[in-house]
């Protein structure tokens, strides 16, 4: 028995040092696995990180395109005078045979970036066509103008009447226009 524990006395004081530099070799591979992961970690957080300063950038590059197509906007809502107005109905009218009785100026609507300017216009259409063609007109006009409300009848004046029977239609429309303050 002492023979045995001095065998093995004997290969524990061989190895020693191989034991030794085997738990050196594990504790240096744990730190490493450790420094690893960390550095992964960093990395991924990095990666993430980019990730929401490209979508932060996107969103402030649409946000400056929208800007832009906002300052154009600006520049052609512009405010027009009254005169302006009525003149420019009256010619898109004439082109379209409509006959306006009159145009009334309605309150204007103020908002918090924009205004609004509505007019009331009371005319006579010889048919549909020609009146859904006078809308038509106004609304794809170069000015920004828009049909709020429109009325329509069979009129009971013979003005546009024909040898149909057709007597037209009377008519009553808001229009707007929208300015930038």
């Amino acid at each position: 028995m002492i023979k045995l524990e001095m065998v093995k006395l004997d290969l524990i004081i061989k190895n020693k040092n191989k034991v030794f530099n085997l738990a050196i070799i594990f504790l240096l591979l744990y730190i490493a696995l450790r420094i690893y992961s960390y550095g992964n970690n960093q990395q991924n957080r990095l990666l993430e990180q980019k990730d929401k300063e490209l979508k932060k950038n996107k969103v402030i590059e649409n946000i400056a395109s929208l800007e832009n197509v906002m300052g154009g906007y600006k520049k052609s809502l512009v405010k027009q005078d009254l005169s302006s107005f009525m003149n420019t109905i009256s010619d898109i009218a004439k082109s379209s045979s409509i006959e306006i009785f009159s145009i009334k100026p309605l309150n204007e609507e103020v908002y918090e970036d924009y205004a609004k300017f509505s007019f009331a216009i009371t005319a006579k259409a010889p048919n549909y066509h020609s009146f859904a063609g006078f809308i038509s007109k106004v609304e794809h006009y170069k000015d920004v103008y828009f049909v709020d409300e429109v009325t329509m009848a069979p009129s009971k004046t013979g003005s546009f009447g024909d040898s149909g029977g057709n007597m037209g239609l009377d008519v009553s429309l808001k229009i707007s226009n929208i300015f930038y303050l």
